[in-house]
C-alpha cells in the first residue's frame, strides 16, 4: 500500500505530525450555499471564514472550503465521515432531503436507501454536496 512498510517501527526522534489536527480541502462555488449545507444541514461548526476560505470543524478534523477560479468536481469520493449506526444516519439525512447515490454495479450489496456493505462488513453510503462533491459516511467493524 503506497510503498509503505507498516511493519517497521517509527523512526527515533521527533514525529512532527503525530499530534497535528487533520484538515481536508474541498472546492465550492459559493460560501453561503456551502455554509447552509455543511453547517445548516450536516451540523458542522464554522471555525473561521474570510474572503479566501471557510473552515469547518467535524469532531477534531478541520475541513477547509475554498473557492477556486474554476471548480472541477472529482468523480470519486473526496471526503468522508466515520459514523456509528449508519442506517440511522442515512434515514435522518434523507429526511433533510439529502439524496444518497445508488450504484447498479454494487448490486444487492447496496440497500435501496444507499448503504453498501463491503465483503468485510464495513458499510458506506455516498451523497453529494450542492457543488457535486462526492462525500461519504461509513461505519467500520471494530
Amino acid at each position: 500500500m503506497l510503498g509503505l512498510n507498516l511493519t517497521k517501527s517509527a523512526p527515533a526522534g521527533p514525529l512532527p505530525l503525530r499530534d497535528a489536527t487533520p484538515m481536508g480541502f474541498l472546492a465550492v462555488s459559493d460560501f453561503d450555499q456551502a455554509r447552509a449545507f455543511y453547517e445548516g444541514i450536516l451540523g458542522l461548526t464554522v471555525f473561521s471564514r474570510d474572503e479566501f476560505a471557510m473552515v469547518l470543524r467535524s469532531g477534531s478534523t478541520l475541513i477547509r472550503l475554498t473557492k477556486p477560479p474554476q471548480l472541477h468536481v472529482a468523480p470519486y469520493t473526496v471526503f468522508g465521515f466515520q459514523v456509528t449506526n449508519i442506517d440511522d444516519k442515512v434515514f435522518a439525512m434523507t429526511a433533510l432531503d439529502i439524496k444518497f447515490e445508488l450504484y447498479d454495479w454494487l448490486g444487492a450489496a447496496q440497500t435501496p436507501h444507499g448503504v453498501w456493505t463491503a465483503p468485510g462488513g464495513d458499510k458506506v453510503a455516498w451523497f453529494k454536496d450542492p457543488d457535486g462533491n462526492l462525500l461519504s459516511i461509513s461505519e467500520h467493524k471494530a
